[in-house]
C-alpha cells in the first residue's frame, strides 16, 4: 500500500520497531518538528504542514503501527499508552533532539507522555484540538467515548466506517475536501480490523486514567514553563468546553490561536494559515 504521489510527494523511510514496520517521512532540514497523528488519521494528515514547513525546517512525521501503512497486527490492540511507548523508542531510534512536538487529538497526550518523561530533549509543544485531562473532568467526552468503546459501536465502525465519514464531513468546514484526499483516509481504514484500531486509541483515553492524569500533572509541574503553541478550530466541541483556555492558564508560556470557523480539522481546513502560525513562532522562539 501507498499513498497517492500526487498528494504526498515524500519518500517513505521505515523503522523496526516493537517487531512493527513503522513508517515515516523525514522532509526538510534545521529545527526538527515531529507530528503525532490522531486516531482517525496518519502522518497524511500532515501532508500539507509538511510541504510548507518543510521548506525551513525538518519535519518528521510517522504513522503509528495498525495506521497509514505501518505494520498492521490484528493480534495487537492499540491505545495511547502504547503509542507513547512507540514514540519514545521512535524518537530515541532516530537520535532526535530539540524537538518541537505537533500532537493533535490523541496524538496529544501520546507525544506529550514522552516529554513529561524527557523533558530536556523538547524544545517547545504544538497542541492542536487535544485533551489533556483526565476525561472524568468533562463528561460529555467521557460519555462519548464510552459509547464509542461500546460493542455496537465497534461493530458498527468496524463495518460502515462511520468514525472517518463523520470527521471528514463535520471536521472540516473551511473547504471541501477533494475526492482524492477522501479516498487517502478511506484507503487507509478499508477492513474492520483498522477501523478497530480507531475505536481503540479513543476508547483508550477512558480507560486509562493514570495515564491522562500524569499528562495533567506533567504538563503543571515539569513542563509548565515549556514554550507550547496551542492551535484549536473556533467550532471544536473541545474548544467549546474551554479545553484549550485551560491548557493556555496552565503553561505559563503558551500563546493560543482560534482558527476561525474550523472545527476538529481545521489543518484539513485552513493548513497555510497554521502553518503561518507555526512558522512565525518557530522564529520568534530562535530569536
Amino acid at each position: 500500500m501507498k499513498y497517492n504521489a500526487a498528494l504526498y510527494p515524500f519518500e517513505s523511510k521505515w523503522i523496526k520497531l516493537n517487531n512493527d514496520q513503522i513508517h515515516y517521512i523525514d522532509e526538510g532540514t534545521g529545527q526538527v518538528i515531529l507530528f503525532s497523528h490522531a486516531a482517525i488519521g496518519s502522518s497524511f494528515m500532515y501532508r500539507r504542514f509538511v510541504q510548507i514547513l518543510g521548506k525551513h525546517f525538518r519535519c518528521i512525521a510517522l504513522d503509528f503501527p495498525g495506521f497509514g501503512i505501518s505494520q498492521h497486527d490484528s493480534q495487537k490492540q492499540y491505545s495511547i499508552v502504547s503509542q507513547a511507548d512507540l514514540l519514545g523508542k521512535f524518537i530515541k531510534g532516530l537520535g532526535l533532539q530539540d524537538i518541537i512536538a505537533f500532537g493533535h487529538d490523541t496524538g496529544g497526550p501520546s507525544i506529550i507522555n514522552v516529554a513529561v518523561r524527557y523533558p530536556d530533549i523538547f524544545k517547545g509543544l504544538i497542541l492542536t484540538d487535544t485533551i489533556m485531562f483526565p476525561t472524568t473532568e468533562y463528561q460529555k467526552i467521557h460519555k462519548m467515548l464510552r459509547v464509542v468503546g461500546s460493542t455496537p459501536f465497534e461493530w458498527l465502525n468496524s463495518r460502515t466506517n462511520f468514525l472517518t465519514k463523520l470527521t471528514l464531513n463535520k471536521g472540516v468546514t473551511s473547504r471541501r475536501l477533494l475526492k482524492e484526499e477522501k479516498h487517502e483516509y478511506f484507503k487507509m481504514t478499508f477492513d474492520s480490523n483498522r477501523r478497530n484500531n480507531i475505536t481503540s486509541v479513543l476508547s483508550s483515553l477512558r480507560q486509562n486514567p493514570d495515564f491522562m492524569n500524569a499528562i495533567k500533572n506533567g504538563l503543571e509541574n515539569q513542563l509548565n514553563q515549556k514554550p507550547t503553541l496551542l492551535i484549536y478550530g473556533e467550532n471544536d466541541p473541545v474548544n467549546i468546553l474551554g479545553i484549550p483556555e485551560r491548557i493556555h492558564k496552565m503553561m505559563t508560556n503558551s500563546e493560543l490561536f482560534l482558527i476561525n470557523s474550523e472545527s476538529h480539522f481545521p489543518h484539513e481546513g485552513q493548513p497555510e494559515r497554521m502553518s503561518e502560525i507555526i512558522f512565525e513562532w518557530i522564529n520568534n522562539l530562535n530569536t
